[in-house]
């Protein structure tokens, strides 16, 4: 069984594309799990109106708002998933037909499939927006930009995780940017995500950073697990998450594979619906 994880908040007409762009994959996985980090009630009242209208299962849970707290929201997300394999995505990616197929067909025990996705701008986003969610214009929006840096980025990958597999290179060399997938055996293995992350940055590379000392390594689907980001403004610490509140955190010695304040805890926290 498959299960697709996708923390949310507020940001709804994003997550209807996203949601809309998995209806022509929706035999490649088994459900969805929507994790909300604490959105308003009107939100959550139109988001559990959206997700009935979907040809495939959409589970909503929720957490309360007590900053921005994307790891716990994921963390959350899997505990109420059903799933073997477990599939993460951002709710302002668009996936392709064979996005999912492409992870599954590399995945792997002690293994995770790492792939990212292309940005489309501003006035990008504005003319999707305007138009009806097809693959075909999803298609033509992606080959608008070059292949350079997604090339880049996969030989980057496959060059850092072989040094890694010499011990050429420390884990700290590793990074889950876009979307990743992994078998939820090797995901609880390490207790998921570090729920200390709180606010913006960080807990993507700490989990990458741990996955590698725990020896579960990469395989990248960086060329064919193709996705888009939708343009919205930038968060603070978007891009310089380094200059937050976050690094210092980030940056303590001698980290365990196994994070404490993870997936696993003595009475798992939220609500679902």
């Amino acid at each position: 069984m498959v299960s697709i994880v996708i923390p949310f908040y507020e940001r709804l007409e994003y997550l209807r594309r996203c949601l809309d762009s998995l209806k022509a994959c929706c035999n490649d996985f088994d459900e969805i799990i929507v994790a909300d980090d604490g959105s308003s009630e009107v939100t959550v009242m139109q988001l559990k109106e959206l997700i009935g209208n979907y040809p495939f299962p959409v589970k909503y849970v929720s957490q309360p708002r007590y900053g921005f707290r994307v790891a716990a929201a994921r963390n959350n997300g899997v505990r109420y998933a059903q799933g073997e394999y477990l599939i993460f995505l951002d709710s302002d990616f668009l996936v392709f037909p064979d996005t999912i197929k492409q992870h599954l067909s590399l995945a792997k025990p002690k293994r995770f499939v790492a792939a990212h996705c292309k940005y489309l701008t501003e006035e990008q986003t504005r003319i999707f927006f305007r138009s009806n969610v097809s693959s075909r214009l999803i298609e033509n929006l992606y080959k608008e930009s070059s292949n350079r840096e997604i090339i880049k980025q996969h030989r980057r990958f496959i060059k850092r995780t072989i040094l890694m597999r010499l011990h050429l290179a420390g884990p700290d060399k590793q990074s889950l940017g876009g979307h990743f997938s992994i078998y939820r055996k090797d995901f609880e293995y390490i207790n998921g995500y570090d729920e200390n992350f709180v606010g913006w940055g960080g807990e993507d590379e700490d989990l990458g950073i741990r996955l590698i000392k725990a020896g579960i390594y990469g395989r990248s689907a960086i060329l064919h697990a193709r996705a888009l980001h939708l343009w919205h403004p930038r968060e603070l610490g978007d891009k310089h998450w380094k200059e937050g509140p976050n690094i210092r955190y980030f940056k303590r010695k001698d980290v365990p594979f196994f994070c404490e304040n993870g997936l696993k805890k003595s009475v798992a926290a939220g609500t679902s619906t």
